[in-house]
């Protein structure tokens, strides 16, 4: 069985956090941003403004915070089950958090929205602004958005990579690892298929994101809708203007308002047999944020892997728009 300083090595090996051992009379401790104290230690290192963790193995929850409190330290993990904890106390050690990034969910609400398409454009204009700027793709079985910006051949992690991670995953990491589509940071998948994305995962890939990244844009699958929309400042819900695809979409727009109170409606145009976008809005019970516009040449784009198009197109025109109301 590893040693509470082994097991401690290991978890800060694991982030890339250096984790130096000591012994607590020994001086220096005024220069650490984290110090970890052992259950066998009887007299804590002298710290003035540095946070302590008590790290225990024992099974006597009231001997250990007894001892805790003998010592002066601030708080007590006990492990193998603090670990995760133990993790995430020593990553904010060495970064600490500020003020969660602006965050816009893009929901489709029926098959073939175009959802996928304006995240892409949203957040490809926003990084083009000079925004640090990083696109998620919550939707394993949606194909890759790094297709959609065709960039698939870019170096760098995906999903899967991150699936073992089980939240212990630093800003800095996932600022410096993700690939690029120009300015774009993008988190995506490979083409294996084989992964599902725990929510645990996301949780924690998307925390470090808002930390890393001055706006983060998620593209959200239907089927988690709520799960992954929870943690959004706002969520666009797109639709194209028809009558099954409006009935899906108020179905989606109920999952999401139970978590998520920020939601607007992106109503597709689709011809001229198309439903009456302040109509739809009304029927379905959110806001009206816009109206997008069909482009033919786009998908075929698309297919040919150029990724959509910049420049003056409808869809960029939207997603300039759209920044306005939900960037930073």
């Amino acid at each position: 069985m590893a040693s509470l300083a082994e097991h401690c090595a290991a978890l800060a090996e694991g982030i890339g956090v250096p984790l130096d051992v000591r012994e607590p009379g020994a001086g220096g401790w005024q220069d650490a941003v984290l110090v970890l104290v052992g259950e066998d230690v009887a007299q804590a290192p002298t710290t003035v403004g540095v946070p302590t963790v008590l790290i225990a193995a024992a099974d006597d929850a009231g001997a250990v915070w007894a001892h805790a409190a003998r010592l002066g330290v601030d708080t007590v993990a006990v492990l193998p089950a603090g670990a995760e904890w133990l993790t995430q106390r020593m990553i904010q050690a060495v970064e600490p958090p500020g003020t969660p990034a602006s965050t816009c969910g893009v929901v489709a609400g029926s098959g073939g929205a175009g959802a996928s398409v304006l995240a892409c454009a949203l957040a490809r204009h926003a990084a083009a602004q000079g925004i640090s700027t990083v696109l998620l793709d919550a939707d394993p079985l949606g194909g890759g958005l790094d297709l959609v910006l065709g960039c698939e051949s870019a170096q760098g992690l995906r999903w899967p990579a991150l699936a073992a991670s089980r939240g212990r995953l630093r800003p800095s990491t996932l600022l410096n690892a993700l690939p690029r589509a120009g300015d774009l940071a993008i988190l995506s998948w490979d083409r294996e298929g084989r992964e599902e994305l725990d929510e645990e995962v996301f949780d924690a890939v998307l925390a470090a994101a808002q930390q890393a990244f001055e706006f983060v844009v998620v593209d959200v699958p239907r089927h988690a809708s709520a799960a992954r929309a929870r943690a959004c400042h706002h969520v666009a819900l797109v639709t194209p203007a028809r009558v099954r695809a409006a009935v899906a979409a108020a179905r989606v727009a109920r999952s999401l308002e139970a978590v998520n109170s920020s939601l607007g409606l992106v109503v597709r145009e689709t011809g001229r047999s198309a439903l009456d976008p302040e109509l739809l809005a009304q029927t379905i019970g959110i806001e009206l944020v816009g109206m997008l516009r069909d482009d033919a040449a786009l998908a075929e784009q698309v297919d040919r892997g150029e990724g959509i198009p910049s420049g003056r197109t409808h869809v960029g025109r939207f997603a300039e728009e759209l920044l306005e109301r939900v960037g930073p």
